[in-house]
């Protein structure tokens, strides 16, 4: 059934995608503006250091300088205001959760992005992210996301050594990590919770049905952090400031913007929980099959995941970006990644974001964490 709705939406939107392949005509252009909604953090910066170096490529290409406007915005907002929106969407590209991406394929939301490409390029991309992705040729992956501990320097070496330390009265009110009712990162400490316990979360999901009761204790242990913690954040934006005044000792918070943060001289260190690191697969931007332009759009989604902008990456930060064949890694992530054990949670963040589910996680997750019922 989700194949024939797919194939239905692909056919609503055939003449767009023939033009945005450039299938009817070489003289296809561009227009002059191009609406980019880029999420929050270290891909924003990527998405803003790339705006110059595509109008050039545009420039020389087409002779079109095409003027990028990057949105920023957590991604449950966006994803909310786009449902809002359709079918007159505000944006062009959208960079969005997997479970978002697979959600606006049946509703006819992007155009197809693997034509788009060579099969010789589109083998280029890693096919283990590729199939964990599981966007059917509608995105590719970009990044691997690995949430670690960001502890001050005034602690030890040895001091903090697994997420469950979130919960120590040592630390008690110094300690944060998102909330789940704000970002998809806050899904994070459920599953790190759900692995200190030993819990299948597998039990908690079936045929639609969320079971309060098997998932419950891994919630209360997620409540027990809470209940230690200076403040539930929400983001990058919120984490930063707490790290650099001293207010927060240990922080939650996605590998790649800690190392930038070591980078500008605040003095904390990563801890990788010894229970394993939260990692998971990201999409790279998906093309909206309402886009008012098409050529543009295509264009800056093959640029985001060209050779030249995996090396604007490395430059601005972003670190955790999946290097293609014949391209490189950080050599910053080629090193964690060589010694961190990489506990993968991309179906549990599926199986939460499930609209079937959702609604049920979070109430659960209001009336137990933020509530402590």
């Amino acid at each position: 059934m989700r194949g024939l709705k797919a194939w239905m939406a692909a056919a609503g939107t055939a003449t767009l995608s023939l033009l945005a392949t450039g299938a009817l005509g070489q003289d296809a252009k561009p227009g002059e503006d191009l609406v980019v909604y880029t999420g929050t953090g270290i891909p924003t910066d990527f998405a803003d250091a790339l705006v110059e170096p595509f109008s050039k490529h545009m420039q020389e290409k087409y002779g079109v300088a095409v003027h990028v406007r990057t949105v920023p915005g957590a991604i449950p907002t966006v994803w909310a205001q786009l449902q809002t929106e359709w079918p007159n969407p505000s944006g062009d590209v959208y960079w969005l959760y997997n479970q978002n991406i697979r959600a606006g394929i049946d509703l006819g939301y992007w155009l197809p992005l693997q034509d788009k490409f060579t099969a010789e390029e589109w083998a280029s991309f890693d096919q283990n992210a590729m199939k964990t992705l599981n966007t059917t040729g509608y995105s590719a992956p970009i990044e691997i996301s690995a949430w670690v501990l960001v502890v001050q320097n005034s602690l030890a070496d040895g001091k903090v050594t697994s997420m469950n330390d979130l919960g120590s009265e040592e630390f008690a009110h110094r300690i944060t990590f998102d909330s789940a009712l704000s970002v998809g990162s806050g899904y994070n400490a459920i599953a790190a919770a759900a692995a200190i316990r030993g819990d299948d979360w597998h039990t908690w999901f079936q045929n639609g049905d969320f079971n309060e009761e098997a998932a419950r204790p891994t919630f209360e242990l997620v409540a027990e952090w809470a209940e230690n913690a200076l403040t539930l954040t929400q983001g990058s934006g919120s984490i930063r400031p707490l790290l650099r005044r001293s207010e927060a000792l240990i922080s939650a918070w996605w590998w790649h913007n800690a190392v930038e943060e070591v980078k500008t001289g605040t003095p904390v260190h990563i801890v990788e929980p010894k229970e394993g690191v939260v990692s998971l697969v990201q999409s790279g931007p998906v093309i909206s099959s309402k886009t008012k332009n098409p050529v543009a759009a295509v264009e800056w989604t093959r640029f985001v995941h060209s050779a030249e902008a995996n090396e604007i990456a490395q430059k601005v930060g972003y670190l955790n970006k999946l290097p293609r064949t014949g391209e490189s890694a950080s050599p910053q992530w080629e090193d964690f990644a060589s010694k961190a054990k990489l506990m993968w949670v991309d179906e549990f963040r599926d199986a939460m974001l499930d609209p079937a589910y959702n609604q049920k996680v979070l109430d659960l997750y209001n009336r137990v964490v933020i509530q402590g019922q």
